[in-house]
């Protein structure tokens, strides 16, 4: 069987002082695996800009033995919101946090072309295969979808790291995930597109987790890699604990969002699937980033269907993927 093409729209921060570790990881875990036929990264400014994105990009795929894959840098800012809220409820933590970032100039990306345009390109000469993982806000993959029509219809799948099927987000805000939260105008676009949809929530991806202890099985493996990811690890450990001191599961390990995404498209049965009418809210404050699942479970009929939501993870044989393949190459 030919591995699955796929391009992963992602906002890294793996070695970044205060940045979630799991774009990086989920990155790792796709270079590792023989299933997948990684055409490129494109970068969307999320969890760092997009310049500094593109940076941790170059510098991991130069780690892992794949300095000739695209790089590509997007969007830098949301399509309408400002940016700086965010990065305020950030930078209240972050000084306090020692960081373990490459020191040097940032490297830019591998080529000109606009990480949208690279989606397009990608989708229009290889149509109803290529699926696209997109782990940070959805702004590359909405700006795809407004300038070129058929990318919805030829994308064989986006599978995305957004919202919570079942529950509250518990992230950002109370109801808000990351993701939707930096720009939900985005997420509604793509929501509204009529490509097919799979979404991975937080109610999901909260569920896996790395612990110190898995920092150091990797840091006993004794390659420059895997240690480098413990390194990483415990510091992002260290930044959740002051993030949030009320959350006791934070104080030995980070959430495993993004690979858990990542690995779906390995393995469909990692999860259990239902079919849902998926939204998000553009216009209340309070509920900024939130995402409703209907998934016919309320007196509220659901509309149609959009898109396949996550709603049980078979924690075990995920953890079980992860740890086998994560910092092994091809």
């Amino acid at each position: 069987m030919n591995p699955t093409k796929i391009i992963i729209d992602t906002d890294p921060g793996l070695g970044e002082p205060g940045s979630d570790i799991d774009d990086g990881l989920a990155i790792a875990l796709a270079l590792a695996s023989d299933e997948l036929d990684v055409l490129g990264l494109t970068i969307v400014n999320g969890n760092v800009d997009a310049f500094t994105g593109t940076d941790v990009a170059r510098r991991l795929t130069d780690r892992l033995g794949r300095p000739e894959l695209p790089v590509l840098l997007g969007a830098t800012k949301p399509l309408l919101r400002d940016m700086a809220p965010v990065r305020a409820l950030f930078d209240a933590v972050i000084p306090a946090v020692p960081g373990t970032s490459d020191a040097g100039d940032l490297l830019g990306p591998t080529s000109g072309e606009h990480a949208a345009d690279f989606l397009i390109r990608q989708v229009a000469e290889h149509p109803g295969e290529v699926t696209v993982v997109a782990i940070g806000p959805m702004t590359n993959v909405a700006i795809a979808i407004t300038k070129d029509p058929s990318f919805a219809e030829n994308v064989k799948e986006l599978v995305l790291m957004a919202g919570s099927a079942t529950g509250y987000a518990q992230n950002v805000t109370v109801v808000g995930d990351f993701n939707a939260y930096v720009d939900p105008e985005a997420l509604d676009i793509v929501l509204r597109s009529g490509a097919h949809v799979a979404m991975v929530g937080l109610d999901q991806t909260s569920r896996v987790m790395l612990t110190r202890a898995d920092a150091q099985h990797l840091r006993d493996r004794g390659d420059a890699f895997s240690v480098w990811v413990a390194d990483c690890t415990d510091a992002w450990i260290d930044f959740l604990g002051e993030a949030f001191p009320t959350r006791p599961e934070h104080r030995d390990a980070c959430f495993l969002h993004d690979p858990l995404v990542l690995a779906v498209v390995l393995d469909r049965t990692l999860c259990t699937w239902q079919d849902a009418d998926v939204r998000t809210e553009l216009v209340s404050e309070l509920a900024r980033g939130l995402v409703v699942a209907n998934r016919g479970l309320a007196l509220e009929p659901a509309g149609p269907t959009n898109a396949v939501v996550a709603i049980d993870t078979d924690v075990h044989a995920f953890r079980q993927l992860f740890l086998e393949r994560i910092g092994t190459t091809k």
